[in-house]
């Protein structure tokens, strides 16, 4: 079964806390934590605003659940 990225989103939708986890990224809920790209200590958040996986890093920016997945694999 072949998936685009956008059927592929819709389908994370709402399980990025288990998805990211899975994945071997460690994320907790609305706390500053380290960052998992960047490797900050206290500047990386985990808010995901409407299940889509949203985070903020004070160094690399913002972005949805597969972004974040992009930046951590390179």
């Amino acid at each position: 079964m072949k998936m685009n990225v956008t059927a592929t989103v819709s389908h994370a939708l709402g399980h990025w806390p288990r998805i990211l986890p899975a994945l071997g990224i460690q994320v907790l809920k609305n706390r500053h934590q380290p960052c998992p790209v960047c490797g900050g200590s206290d500047r990386f958040r985990f808010d995901d605003r409407e299940g889509r996986g949203t985070w903020y890093c004070n160094q690399c920016g913002a972005g949805d659940g597969l972004k974040l997945v992009e930046k951590v694999f390179g």
